[in-house]
């Protein structure tokens, strides 16, 4: 009879055999195929002006800042409607682009503006079939006609524009509004930035990479200005700017946003 030894080392070679083995036969076997994301459908990824509207004078339609935009990205809609932003969900399937309900800002503007965008809104919400031809996008009804006609909107660039800041974060969790009676300003050069903060002008160098921002040291005025919270809403200004990482446009407006995701600016978009 062989000792109690001797069996565990034959379990024990048994097993590692096993395990060569089951090895062996996994360095044989094809792994399967890692799980990818389906290839973007045509009209996804750029930002679409709207160049046509069913019922609606094409002529009529706004252009520059204000123009009626739609962006559809991993089954999200958003943009600007004529008066405020936007977004909602989507569907693609078999051909067919479903838009759900749509939620978004509750700004009020001038009749035309609030006329346009409650049609571009009721247009929207629907099922179509979308159609590009080149830097064209149709949205067709069933019966092939098209409700909705845009065209990509070039990339948008901070240079050239010119900002009156209408909020700004405070630095304790609050965006506000200048004091009553105070401008603050932004204006974006090619790599400068220059302001004013209601009391002093200032200017910093930028760089961007695509929504991304950095901005540099601040080199400003040294005046002291009377008026309560004056020099204090310039600080927190100038230090909203600097915390700045991203920055986009809404329709008419500047939204910048610092890496936590909280606003840090909003102001008007003049170029």
């Amino acid at each position: 009879m062989k000792p109690a030894s001797t069996w565990i080392m034959i379990a024990a070679g048994a097993v590692a055999a096993a395990l060569l083995g089951a090895a062996a036969v996994a360095q044989t076997r094809p792994m399967p195929p890692a799980a990818s994301q389906g290839p973007l459908a045509a009209f996804e990824g750029p930002t679409w002006r709207l160049v046509g509207l069913r019922g609606f004078d094409a002529a009529a339609l706004p252009g520059g800042p204000r123009s009626v935009t739609a962006r559809f990205q991993g089954g999200r809609i958003e943009g600007f409607s004529g008066c405020n932003r936007y977004f909602g969900a989507y569907e693609f399937r078999q051909g067919r682009l479903a838009i759900g309900s749509l939620a978004g800002s509750m700004m009020a503007c001038e009749p035309a503006a609030m006329a346009l965008e409650s049609a571009v809104q009721r247009a929207l919400a629907g099922s179509f079939r979308p159609l590009r031809d080149d830097d064209r996008l149709s949205l067709l009804s069933d019966a092939g006609e098209p409700v909705l006609v845009f065209k990509v909107e070039p990339a948008p660039s901070l240079a050239g524009l010119r900002s009156n800041i209408t909020g700004f974060n405070n630095g304790r969790q609050a965006v506000v509004s200048p004091k009553l009676g105070t401008t603050l300003s932004l204006s974006f050069g090619e790599g400068v930035v220059k302001g004013f903060g209601g009391c002093n002008t200032f200017r910093a160098t930028y760089t961007t990479r695509g929504n991304q921002i950095a901005v540099g040291p601040v080199a400003s005025t040294r005046r002291a200005c009377p008026g309560e919270g004056v020099m204090q809403q310039e600080r927190e200004f100038i230090a909203a700017l600097q915390s700045t990482t991203t920055w986009a446009f809404s329709g008419a407006l500047l939204d910048m946003h610092r890496a936590d995701g909280e606003r840090t600016l909003t102001g008007s978009r003049e170029e």
